[in-house]
């Protein structure tokens, strides 16, 4: 738990301090769950490598014991290429409340391709998205997403 807090930490004086990119997006299936929307801005950049985090907002159904929960994805991820086409590899932690009180803690891996158009303000994302559960038992749950990103504004 306090490596969490000290992760949130990190990224929330990312966001204060200003980033490279900031994008909104718009993530079907994949971390979120059935679909997300999520905050999106890049912290540090190489040649050939971005870093990025990314904070969502989800609703799911669940089942009838838990009904629905309120998603919270957390995610870093690196960008790894030089022009438009990315390989683009992520790991987080999702905080799920759900409508009858319950907290669930999952660990969603992201492995995918990213085009992102040189000079263009928008991106596409495809990954294989599983979830992984770990803090009770181990589970390992094949998931997939797809997303489109909007550019907000870029540092000058």
């Amino acid at each position: 738990m306090n490596k969490l807090i000290l992760l949130v930490g990190i990224l929330l004086s990312q966001v204060l301090i200003g980033q490279n990119s900031k994008y909104l997006s718009f993530e079907l299936a994949g971390s979120g769950g059935i679909a997300s929307f999520n905050y999106e801005s890049s912290f540090h950049s190489r040649k050939s490598n971005t870093l990025y985090y990314r904070l969502g907002f989800s609703l799911a159904p669940i089942d009838r014991n838990n009904g629905s929960a309120l998603v919270f994805p957390l995610m870093l991820h690196t960008n790894i290429g030089q022009k438009a086409h990315k390989l683009d590899l992520g790991i987080g932690q999702t905080v799920s409340i759900t409508t009858k009180g319950h907290i669930f803690f999952l660990m969603p891996v992201s492995m995918g391709y990213r085009f992102q158009p040189e000079n263009k303000r928008h991106y596409w994302r495809i990954a294989y998205t599983p979830i992984v559960s770990y803090l009770i038992d181990f589970q390992w749950q094949h998931w997939a997403g797809i997303t489109y990103g909007l550019q907000l504004s870029s540092k000058k």
